[in-house]
């Protein structure tokens, strides 16, 4: 849940959608009941692991993903 910034008693479901490209084609997506990035990363990248049977060779992510 998202937290209540406007502290008027509504909270909202926060869920957080990851998608990986290589050479704007969509390799795997993953949905997460979590409003921020941060510990998405990893069950992401295991996600894509399992589509494709392995990992890209490079990895990019902003600084959103550095608390894992």
């Amino acid at each position: 849940m998202k937290e209540d910034h406007m502290r008027n008693g509504q909270l909202k479901p926060g869920y957080n959608v990851q998608i990986g490209t290589e050479n704007q084609f969509i390799l795997g997506y993953s949905v997460h009941q979590r409003p921020t990035d941060t510990r998405c990363l990893k069950p992401h990248l295991e996600k894509v692991k399992h589509a494709l049977g392995a990992l890209p060779g490079t990895i990019i992510a902003d600084a959103g993903y550095g608390g894992e």
